[in-house]
Formats: C-alpha cells, sequence, structure tokens
C-alpha cells in the first residue's frame, strides 16, 4: 500500500510542523498522485489558515467582560476571537499554544475551586474520526496517570459543536532545554533532571501507556518554591499497551506516520507490523538526554523533515548517529564555545565529561535493534544514577580496566598506596613468566636463540632480585618507620638502581619502566616522565626501532601528556604508531598510542583532527 493511503489528518499535522513555503511540496509528496487526497488536505490547510475560533458558537456566551491575557514564559499572547469565551466552567483567558490538532487556552475556573487551568481543546478542521479518536485517548491516558512529574487532568468535556476537550494542571514553564540553557545548568543538574523524567515514563509505562513523542517541548521545567521540577505533558499520540483507553481507542493504521522525526525510534519511522512498545520512548528519552548534553540532536531536524519521507524514514531506521562527544567535538568557533559556556564549563572539560559512560548510556538508548536499549525507564534513569556516583554502567561492557578505573576513582587513597605496590609485583611477575616462555621455546630453536631466552631470565632474576630487595629494606621491622610511604619506596627504587645494571641495560630498562608505571599512577609526573624517558633511551640503545621502543614511547606520551607537553606527548605518540604500523602490529598496543594521540590533540584543541584518531581508535 503506497503513501496515497495515509489518512489526510495525519498528512496535515506533518505539513503543519513544516514552514508555510514546504507545506505545498510536502503534500504533493505525501498524496503520491492522489487527487482527491491532495484536496482534502489542501481544504484542511485553507480552514486553518481562515479559522478565527475552534467553535462554531460557545457553549456558555461570553459576559462580554473585558479579560486582559497574562504572559506565561515562552508564550505569546493571541488575537484568537476565543479568548474570552467560556466552555463550561471554564473561561478562556489566553492561547498559549497549539499542536497538530489541538489548541491549548489558559482558562480560569471559578467553582467549585477557583483556579487557572490549562484546556486543550480540538482546533477547526481537525475533526476527523482518527484526531477525535487520538485525542480522546490522550484525555483518557492523563486521567489514569497520578505522578508529580506528570501534568494532572482536572476535567473533561465536549463543548456545544462536539469536539472534545479536557482540562488539566497550568505547567508555568519552559521546555527543558530552553530551562537547562538559559540557567546555565552543568552536565550533572541535566542528568538529575532526566533522571526523573525517566521516573515519569515509567509511571506511564506502568499504566500501560506509551508516550511516542518524547521531545523538549512536551517536557516543561516549572518551578516548586525554587526547585525545578520536569512535567511531561501532551500525550496526543498515546498509545495504550495493556486493554484499551475509550471505545474509540484510536488503531495503528498501515503507513501511519505518528511522532517526531528528529526524536523517533526505527521502529516508528519503519511503519511496518512490528508493534511499537515502551522501549519507543526509551529511544527518544536517548535522543532528549542526547541533545541536553550536546546541544543538538543526533539528526537535524530541519534536514530529515527537507529530505523527504523515504529519505527520512531511512535515516533513522539505518543511519548510525554519532556519539554525542564526537558531535560535540565536531561543532565550529562560537558554536562549540557556545554549547560549552551553557554548561557552566569550557570545551576540553565538557568534552571529558562526554566521553566514556554518557556516550555509552546514550548509544545503547539509541541502538537501532530495540532488544539492546534499556528495558525500562527506570533502568536508564539507574544507569545514569551509578554514572554520577562513579559506579559501574550496565552500558558498556566491564572491562578490567574499565571496573579498576572506577574502583580507584572510589577509593582514591587506599590505590595510591596498594596500587603502586602492586603493580611493580605484577610487571615483575609478568617479566618472570614471560622469560620462561622464551626459555621452553629456546630449547627447541637454534644456539643462538637459547642465548637469547637466558638473557631475558637473567634479567628477569635480576629484577626479581632487586625488588625484593628493596622491599625487604622498606619493612618497618628492619631500618624504615611505621610512616614510610609508597612514595619513598619508589623513590629508593630509583636511587637504588643508580649505577647498579650498568652491564645489564635490558634490566635497568624494564626496571625503569616498571618505576616509572607506577609513579604515573601516584600522580607524580615528573618521575614518571623522567624514569620512562631513560628506559626508552636503554631499549632504543637496545633494540633498535621495534616493538618494544613502540610500547615504551606509547607510556612516555601519556607522562607528557599528564606535564601538559602536548608537542613531546603528539611526536612520541606518532613515533609509537609509526613503528607498529611498519611491524604490522594491532590490537590493543596500537589502541594504546592511539588514545594517548587522541587526548593530546584534545589538549591542543584540534577537536577535528581528534575526531579522527578517535574514529580510528
Amino acid at each position: 500500500m503506497g503513501e496515497a493511503h495515509k489518512p489526510a489528518g495525519e498528512i496535515f499535522e506533518a505539513a503543519m510542523e513544516l514552514p508555510p513555503e514546504q507545506r505545498a511540496a510536502y503534500v504533493r509528496e505525501a498524496c503520491a498522485g492522489d487527487d482527491s487526497l491532495r484536496q482534502r488536505v489542501e481544504a484542511l490547510l485553507r480552514a486553518h489558515e481562515s479559522a478565527g475560533t475552534f467553535m462554531d458558537s460557545p457553549a456558555v456566551a461570553a459576559r462580554g467582560e473585558t479579560v486582559k491575557s497574562i504572559q506565561l514564559d515562552g508564550a505569546v499572547p493571541s488575537d484568537d476571537n476565543a479568548v474570552g469565551q467560556t466552555i463550561g466552567r471554564y473561561k478562556l483567558l489566553e492561547k498559549v499554544g497549539e499542536g497538530g490538532c489541538g489548541a491549548v487556552y489558559v482558562a480560569q475556573q471559578n467553582e467549585p475551586v477557583r483556579r487557572r487551568v490549562a484546556l486543550k481543546v480540538i482546533k477547526l478542521g481537525m475533526d476527523t474520526k482518527e484526531v477525535i479518536a487520538r485525542f480522546e485517548a490522550e484525555r483518557q491516558a492523563l486521567a489514569m496517570m497520578d505522578h508529580p512529574n506528570i501534568a494532572k487532568v482536572f476535567d473533561a468535556g465536549t463543548t456545544e459543536t462536539g469536539r472534545p476537550y479536557f482540562v488539566m494542571e497550568l505547567v508555568r514553564g519552559i521546555k527543558i532545554t530552553e530551562y537547562c540553557d538559559q540557567n546555565q545548568l552543568n552536565t550533572k543538574e541535566r542528568l538529575t533532571l532526566l533522571i526523573e523524567v525517566c521516573h515519569a515514563v515509567q509511571h506511564a509505562h506502568q499504566k500501560g501507556i506509551i508516550h511516542r513523542d518524547i521531545k523538549p517541548s512536551n517536557i516543561m521545567v516549572t518551578l516548586h518554591d525554587g526547585v525545578p521540577v520536569p512535567k511531561v505533558i501532551d500525550f496526543g499520540i498515546a498509545k495504550a499497551t495493556e486493554g484499551r483507553l475509550t471505545d474509540e481507542t484510536v488503531y495503528t493504521q498501515l503507513h501511519q506516520f505518528i511522532g517526531t522525526p528528529a526524536y523517533m525510534s526505527p521502529e516508528q519511522a519503519e511503519m511496518s507490523g512490528l508493534d511499537i512498545d515502551t522501549r519507543s520512548d526509551i529511544y527518544s528519552l536517548g535522543v532528549l538526554l542526547y541533545e541536553l548534553l550536546a546541544g543538538s540532536t543526533p539528526f537535524d531536524a530541519k534536514e530529515l523533515m527537507a529530505s523527504g519521507l523515504d529519505a527520512m524514514r531511512k535515516i533513522i531506521r539505518e543511519q548510525e548517529p554519532v556519539r554525542p562527544s564526537t558531535r560535540f567535538a565536531t561543532l565550529q568557533g562560537e558554536d562549540l564555545t557556545t554549547t560549552a559556556k551553557r554548561r557552566s564549563t569550557d570545551t576540553s572539560k565538557l568534552l571529558h565529561q562526554l566521553r566514556g559512560d554518557l556516550d555509552w548510556i546514550v548509544m545503547k538508548c539509541l541502538e537501532k535493534d530495540r532488544t539492546r536499549r534499556y528495558e525500562t525507564a527506570n533502568g536508564l534513569a539507574m544507569d545514569i544514577q551509578r554514572h554520577l556516583q562513579n559506579e559501574l554502567v550496565t552500558a558498556r561492557p566491564p572491562s578490567d580496566l574499565y571496573r579498576f578505573q572506577k574502583l580507584v576513582r572510589r577509593n582514591k587513597l587506599a590505590f595510591i598506596a596498594v596500587g603502586a605496590v602492586t603493580a611493580a609485583l605484577i610487571t615483575g611477575l609478568g617479566v618472570a613468566t614471560w622469560s620462561f616462555f622464551i626459555e621452553q621455546q629456546a630449547l627447541r630453536q637454534a644456539e643462538a636463540e637459547r642465548k637469547i631466552a637466558k638473557t631475558e631470565a637473567a634479567k628477569a632474576t635480576a629484577i626479581s632480585d632487586f625488588f625484593q630487595q628493596s622491599l625487604q629494606a622498606a619493612n618497618p621491622d628492619e631500618s624504615k618507620s611505621s610512616d614510610y610511604t609508597v612514595r619513598q619506596l619508589l623513590d629508593d627504587y630509583a636511587t637504588g638502581l643508580e649505577g647498579r645494571f650498568t652491564k645489564q641495560p635490558a634490566v635497568e630498562a624494564a626496571a625503569r619502566e616498571t618505576i616509572g608505571k607506577a609513579y604515573y599512577r601516584l600522580g607524580a609526573g615528573d618521575k614518571a616522565q623522567a624514569n620512562l624517558e631513560r628506559a626508552l633511551a636503554l631499549n632504543r640503545q637496545l633494540y633498535g626501532e621495534h616493538g618494544q621502543v613502540a610500547a615504551t614511547l606509547a607510556d612516555c606520551a601519556w607522562a607528557s601528556f599528564e606535564q601538559n607537553q602536548s608537542e613531546k606527548a603528539e611526536s612520541q605518540a606518532r613515533a609509537a604508531l609509526e613503528i607498529y604500523q611498519k611491524d604490522g602490529v594491532t590490537g590493543q598496543p596500537v589502541l594504546f598510542a592511539l588514545w594517548a594521540l587522541e587526548s593530546t590533540l584534545h589538549l591542543e584543541r584540534r577537536y577535528a583532527d581528534a575526531v579522527i584518531v578517535g574514529e580510528q581508535a
């Protein structure tokens, strides 16, 4: 079935989202040669442009008194003739907005309580069977829910001309993205707001309701006693997942395009027989999180709308979005600094915040395969909370390095002491094990290779003896005081090397590299750099430009980076990568050097080059 079978009301709704000059071309494409359908849509557009009020006649005549409009944040006063009229118990004071099928007014209720409310009613020209059914679905969906972050429903009814309306809590606020930018909320504050939104969406899902149109304009932020409170509104295209909402519950028609393209999940865009479930809202929450963090949506809304329906659906279904950190890094000039400023930080710090956990969390939400997304909105909220508490997030594979990084952040003082000593011991054990393997290989190789194995074994023994003697000397019962520190232990290691292995440069090189890495973990960048560069010099004398030298170069690059010596760090990282490329080396050693180079380029604010290196990594 082609595009000509899409309902006129749906084509009208999509056209209303476009600038006026683009509507005619869109209608021609959407109607796909069906002149009768095109004429009905054009009639709806003309009716919308000429409509002065949503009612042919009011339910109760206006009393004639002059009503002054009130100004809401972000609202524009309207000259709509409905202002001043009365529907049931509600007097319309001001038109504050409209969507594809409904207009929203501020209204005054005088009985049984006196309060200001929001009243939403179907617009002229939109009283088709499908639209009325969806409007009724929104009314019933909101009535089923009771959550502090979801706008409450107070009342419902129909006008004398049969157009349904409902009365809900008046949310005096602005959309969540504007609130965050205007108040320059930092990343943590933005994440805290989104957690509340996730809890609201979870409440709806537990009631069997999918929102299907989560976007910034449907999440308003208002202040309660000075505290920002997000409110989810507009369940106008909500769908019940359990039971039916009303006797007129809308059924999903074939090729019906419902939602906002920039925030729409691939399964919504596909419009196939695949049923929409709560994970579609998870995708939209991921897009919202992406925008809160990086300042834009994964796919540009204007480009999507301008590309045409088929191309739009193809992009949403098939094109993989870049990570938020990559999108931010590719911003140019003023856009880059403004985005960071709106998050109360600078570009380098914001980029550091986005890389890692937040990139993984967002990209898990945006998975094309919905089975790979978070199962629930609460699952997303919990992972964000884990990130804020420096705990493991489920959105990324918990590698040993990643677990270690998280553990160190939570227990820095303990790991400063334990980590340095443990690193030295593990390195010594690793060298000994590797040497043993080489020795076994040498038994089956030529005499020259046996000599190499014996040399490596001797080196491992010398290193082991050296560290054991140093550790024994560190025993408070022997010669040191009880407040002997790890830093002092490393200093003694380094001092003990001076002149000890003059005739065994391979032993000194291995020991220097071990000590340099331990200093690096302690945060003693200057001493780490000195020991690593001594190891580099010795390895170059011993081996020339090959893999061992490349590994030491990569370690030196990280040490130079920590010392803010970006030019030296870049040179060392590129030299390591050149050796790896020449020798055909792949895998983790190359990745380690690429990360060093990428971090250095970010330090130099060469973001475009950093993105290229990051993609290689």
